[in-house]
């Protein structure tokens, strides 16, 4: 797979899952930069929306305005493609790749090693 020819190397994570504790909104989207940093102006993050109101949806752009602006960001209540999902409860997305499992952060670590590898062997060939 060329990834030249790929729009966005987007990842997609459920918001409601994001937004437990502080702590680990914090690690998540810190995460979330770092991945922008690595894949560049390719990457998208999309937060999936189930069942936040709209009143936390508008909290949670509000602590992280900076970071929501730096990064290609989208959120959304609809089932969307996306290249990289990780996989949570009811979300029926399509997509390239995913990641099973409970652990967001885990998840981003996979998407991470998934990128690089492309990206590096892109680079190459």
């Amino acid at each position: 797979m060329n990834i030249r020819t790929v729009k966005f190397m987007s990842l997609r994570i459920k918001l409601d899952d994001v937004v437990k504790t502080d702590d680990v909104e914090t690690q998540i989207l810190e995460n979330i930069r770092y991945c922008n940093n690595v894949v560049g102006s390719r990457f998208r993050v999309i937060f999936w929306n189930e069942n936040l109101s709209a009143d936390e949806c508008k909290k949670f752009i509000e602590r992280n305005e900076k970071l929501l602006f730096e990064v290609n960001t989208k959120i959304t209540k609809e089932f969307n493609y996306s290249w990289f999902l990780i996989v949570g409860k009811n979300d029926k997305s399509d997509s390239r790749y995913q990641f099973k499992g409970k652990n967001i952060l885990s998840g981003i670590a996979e998407y991470l090693k998934v990128a690089k590898f492309l990206i590096k062997k892109d680079n190459e060939g």
